[in-house]
């Protein structure tokens, strides 16, 4: 059996039944986006957090069964599918620790038999978990401006579709942005992120943000009730895109 540096199995050990990749199941080739697991000697155990989180999700999935979702901040988020009925123990909104219990394995959903398929998302996107579980990835935690923007539209249901978030401002990016300000009947004009700002918050629009754009954004805030930093973070983003 082998083990996790950052298991998800309460014993710690492991079998892999299913990696993450292309795969044929009832006949048919598909996408596995996660990793099938069962314990110790093809055993079942307790489930537990893979990380410090919030849960997003806890309910029953005629496909995923009896499942988990945590929300690990800067766009990770990690899912816990097929618990055994009734094994859930965390309820949406509630903190939880890495290592803390969330339910039992089980067969529940759409399975040929018990495991628990586990899977990650960075940036809307799912990940292969296997790096993420020996260690050798870790989730980002610093903020990246044009990330935080990206991920508070995904969230709030743009499609990024080729790229995700990966915190460079391209087509995509611009795509949205037309999307989200057309509703306020705007006129999209530019795709430098310093410009979008500037025109927005009214200040000569030059590409380079200076001691008056910060002032001008500041005094944004102010208008529409964020904290006056002069960061362009998500709120404020929100805002000049007119992203709810």
């Amino acid at each position: 059996m082998s083990e996790y540096k950052n298991p998800v199995l309460k014993a710690g050990k492991h079998k892999v039944t299913s990696p993450f990749g292309m795969r044929t199941i009832f006949g048919k080739r598909s996408m596995h986006n996660g990793i099938d697991l069962v314990g110790a000697g093809a055993t079942l155990d307790y489930i537990i957090a893979f990380a410090d989180g919030v849960v997003k999700i806890s309910k029953n999935s005629s496909t995923a069964g009896e499942y988990v979702e945590l929300d690990h901040g800067n766009g990770n988020y990690t899912r816990y599918l097929h618990m055994k009925k009734g094994s859930r123990t965390v309820k949406v909104g509630q903190t939880v620790k890495k290592g803390q219990v969330l339910g039992y394995m089980g067969a529940t959903g759409n399975v040929t038999g018990a495991h628990l398929h586990f899977d990650i998302k960075v940036g809307g996107k799912f990940v292969d978990p296997a790096p993420y579980l020996d260690g050798e990835r870790e989730f980002e935690k610093t903020v990246n401006n044009i990330k935080a923007w990206q991920l508070a539209a995904i969230e709030d249901g743009f499609k990024l579709p080729k790229y995700g978030a990966d915190g460079k401002w391209g087509k995509e990016c611009e795509e949205v942005a037309k999307n989200a300000v057309c509703k306020q009947r705007l006129t999209y004009k530019y795709k430098n992120l310093t410009k979008i700002v500037q025109d927005a918050v009214g200040v000569t629009v030059d590409g380079k943000f200076g001691s008056k754009t910060k002032a001008a954004v500041k005094n944004f805030q102010k208008l529409v009730g964020l904290k006056d930093d002069g960061r362009v973070g998500i709120n404020t983003w929100k805002k000049i895109l007119g992203v709810k």
